[in-house]
């Protein structure tokens, strides 16, 4: 179920979508923190995966760009819009995008095209420690961009307000690496916030006050009041932990 506040901006991409791409379009996925109920009103962004039947055409890209802006700058509610267009072919091949839709999107328009491409057959990754190790070179750069105020490549941009660049890093850094270092030790369940930090509190020791630290950012940046550089100096000890552990299972 999408997050209430954000329904009705969803239902705008769906309804423009539909009528741009008609009979091509074959699926429409949302992730992130609308996904999860976890979206702050006028800061967090939306993020939607369509998926059609053919290859996209200049005038498609054309199109996408201007939606996106167009939406963005009508709904006050979200702080940028991400139209990913793929073909369903592209999606076939693609088994890190079927693993990251599968595991962590709402579908919200048209037929589960992940299901079928997987119940024919193709090649799947699973929530294993398999997976969680293949990325650990990627996730390690990333977090070392950060502790120098590089924006990593797992994000778009750092938030210019630095209470909600905190939440940012801890969106990512916290709840995405902590559902890999679950993957690793077979604990997965799921994505969302509370689940995550509750099982990392399980399943590791000496960290608790990073995570409840870390709950309050992701709960209520402004409130926590945790400045990014200073949040994540912080964090790093168990980013680093989380990743050596990976490493070992």
């Amino acid at each position: 179920m999408i997050q209430r506040e954000f329904q009705m901006i969803v239902a705008e991409v769906i309804k423009r979508c539909d009528n741009y791409f008609q009979n091509r379009l074959s699926a429409i996925y949302i992730t992130g923190s609308i996904h999860t109920n976890e979206a702050i009103i006028g800061e967090s962004d939306l993020d939607g995966w369509i998926f059609i039947a053919d290859d996209l055409s200049s005038r498609d890209k054309a199109w996408i760009k201007v939606t996106e802006m167009d939406i963005d700058s009508t709904y006050e509610i979200i702080d940028g819009v991400h139209i990913n267009v793929k073909t369903v072919q592209e999606l076939h091949d693609d088994k890190f995008i079927r693993f990251a839709l599968k595991y962590n999107s709402t579908l919200c328009f048209g037929v589960d095209i992940i299901a079928k491409i997987e119940s024919s057959g193709a090649d799947t990754y699973e929530p294993n420690k398999s997976m969680a190790q293949g990325r650990l070179l990627f996730a390690r750069q990333c977090l070392e961009d950060a502790m120098i105020n590089i924006c990593p490549e797992c994000m778009e941009k750092i938030p210019k307000n630095t209470y909600f660049a905190a939440r940012k890093f801890a969106r990512y850094f916290i709840l995405v690496e902590g559902a890999y270092y679950l993957m690793a030790k077979g604990e997965f369940e799921t994505y969302k916030q509370d689940r995550v930090v509750q099982q990392l509190k399980e399943h590791t020791v000496g960290f608790c006050d990073t995570l409840d630290r870390s709950l309050a950012v992701l709960k209520d940046p402004l409130t926590a009041a945790v400045k990014h550089d200073d949040y994540i100096a912080q964090i790093y000890p168990f980013v680093v932990w989380m990743f050596d552990e990976i490493k070992k299972a």
